[in-house]
């Protein structure tokens, strides 16, 4: 049932991931990052300019905040029944405070408010993507059910 809890290992697994990757990816020095996060934005350009250049008109960093932030907002959603799936939302937003805050105690790195707002909002997308696909599943499934009674 889509509704019931759904701590697999699995889903664990891919939740604990997106937690490193994110965790790796914001607090590592900018040196060690900054190949990754060129070829990151090169290739968003290259897809956007293919569906009519929408991406051209935002900054690249507030783009790779909001996109870094929808696995893990995935990944913790379906953790966690439909009805507390929003919560996703919360966890992304105290990850994110954690790691602008641990930012500020890193050489290079520079802590800023308004990543907190886009990270948030990549952690909102991935939940939205989890409820959505939830929802249409118990649609489906209550659908099917009440085909099969006749």
């Amino acid at each position: 049932m889509p509704n019931a809890p759904v701590l697999t290992p699995a889903r664990v697994l891919v939740a604990a991931a997106a937690l490193t990757v994110v965790g790796t990816l914001t607090l590592a020095p900018r040196a060690l990052i900054r190949p990754f996060q060129e070829r990151a934005i090169d290739a968003f350009f290259l897809v956007t300019e293919r569906w009519g250049g929408f991406g051209l008109a935002y900054d690249s960093d507030v783009v790779m905040n909001v996109a870094l932030f929808v696995p893990l907002g995935i990944a913790v959603a379906a953790l966690l029944p439909l009805r507390f799936a929003p919560a996703a939302v919360l966890f992304g937003a105290a990850v994110s405070l954690a790691v602008e805050t641990a930012q500020s105690f890193i050489p290079g790195r520079v802590p800023d408010a308004d990543d907190v707002l886009h990270n948030t909002i990549g952690a909102g997308v991935g939940t939205v993507i989890v409820i959505v696909s939830r929802l249409v599943t118990l649609a489906a499934v209550r659908a099917g059910e009440m085909a099969a009674r006749g």
